[in-house]
């Protein structure tokens, strides 16, 4: 597994090793959540989850499938018992990495929808993004690759929404002006587009000119609108949280989510999280400024149009890798790579509706936060929470934690 995404790898490595000896503000926890078995081997990893509105937790994850082959497979939880696991695609071709994560869920019309990376040049960062869509009798159709640049750069860390006329909106970084590039000089973007189900790809759009390289983005629909959150790039390396809206025609301006002044010459591998339950919006992030790392959270009730004053869910938090999902009852769940007496673990903490910070959990402990873990997962099902992570010798886990048990 390729382990780095930018050649100042070993600078956010650094920082991440530095922190790693620092605690989480609080650590009065209650019992790690239960591990559910998968049907999952010990190579699996890059772990997926979504929550469907039927109550359907759909779990994705890739899959080594012989001398340089691997698979993007699935599978479903009903209570605690898993179906049995389905492949998307394969190929001996990807690009497999621990944090630009792979992912699949179910479309409103019965279909479901998935993405994968394939290599597209020499170069270790030269790779595509390949979307695939599945009518509804289970058969995948042929991939698509939604950015028509041609260039062998880097492009990846999408994020896909439902979108309306049986369509799929997605959003990705795009490193399509590296290829003219050299050095520190060299600038990702935000695109989006709209595929049908045919995978015809329309509206193809630049969305932001100058992002973070490797932080990974987040989208959720809000009313008639999607809302995409990523890691913006300043001309002088601040790393700031922006927003994008579309409205099904035109994509808005970038705005910021708050203003942290995070100055910081390499890409922290750090993405914000966000969750909708209508108009109520959470939106949950890692920040370090000043070398004072921190994961944040700010809640909306207007569609992600404006925010509250964000609210530090943990401080002195050594690693971040946020996710955020919101309960029924108006709260937040937030989680993030963290301590428990000194060991990695992960946490996860409830913020009010009005708020302020609650109660906080853990969904593991963990041998260590290191690459290995990967971008761990949190969704909100019913009366639980669901989490996954990578276990460095074990492969892709899953648990769950009641939502009362955040109170």
């Amino acid at each position: 597994m390729r382990c780095s995404l930018v050649p100042w790898g070993l600078l956010i490595t650094g920082l991440v090793l530095g922190w790693g000896c620092q605690h989480d503000a609080d650590t009065s926890v209650p019992e790690t959540a239960t591990r559910l078995d998968a049907p999952l081997p010990a190579e699996s990893g890059q772990p997926h989850l979504h929550a469907g509105e039927d109550g359907t937790v759909w779990l994705s994850w890739v899959q080594p499938m012989g001398e340089d082959r691997q698979a993007l497979r699935y599978a479903t939880l009903s209570d605690t018992n898993w179906t049995e696991p389905r492949t998307v695609a394969r190929g001996s071709d990807w690009f497999v990495n621990w944090a630009d994560v792979p992912s699949l869920r179910p479309l409103p019309d019965g279909r479901l929808g998935a993405h994968y990376l394939r290599s597209n040049g020499p170069d270790p960062l030269a790779y595509g993004v390949r979307i695939v869509q599945a009518d509804g009798a289970g058969a995948w159709r042929s991939a698509i690759t939604p950015h028509g640049d041609g260039t062998e750069t880097e492009h990846g860390f999408v994020s896909m929404l439902p979108w309306p006329k049986n369509c799929l909106l997605a959003v990705w970084l795009d490193g399509r002006k590296t290829a003219e590039q050299k050095g520190r000089e060299r600038e990702m973007t935000l695109r989006g587009a709209v595929l049908d189900s045919n995978g015809a790809v329309e509206q193809r759009a630049l969305l932001d000119a100058r992002t973070c390289e490797c932080c990974p983005t987040t989208a959720v629909r809000t009313g008639d609108e999607a809302l995409v959150a990523y890691r913006d790039r300043s001309e002088n390396e601040i790393r700031n949280i922006r927003l994008v809206r579309f409205d099904g025609q035109s994509w808005s301006e970038p705005s910021l989510l708050h203003d942290d002044g995070w100055q910081i010459e390499g890409c922290p591998v750090n993405g914000p999280a966000l969750a909708a339950r209508g108009d109520r919006v959470a939106a949950a992030w890692f920040t370090a400024p000043k070398g004072t790392p921190r994961v944040k959270v700010a809640l909306s009730d207007d569609g992600g149009r404006h925010f509250s004053e964000p609210v530090v869910v943990a401080e002195n938090t050594p690693t971040g890798r946020v996710d955020v999902a919101l309960l029924e009852d108006g709260r937040a769940a937030v989680s993030w790579l963290g301590t428990v007496d000194d060991s990695a673990a992960l946490r996860v903490r409830a913020v009010e509706a009005d708020g302020s910070p609650g109660a906080s959990g853990s969904m593991a402990k963990l041998p260590s936060a290191s690459r290995g873990v990967g971008m761990p997962r949190l969704v909100q099902n019913e009366s639980h929470l669901y989490a996954a992570w990578t276990h460095p010798e074990d492969g892709v886990q899953v648990g769950r934690l009641p939502a009362e048990a955040l109170r």
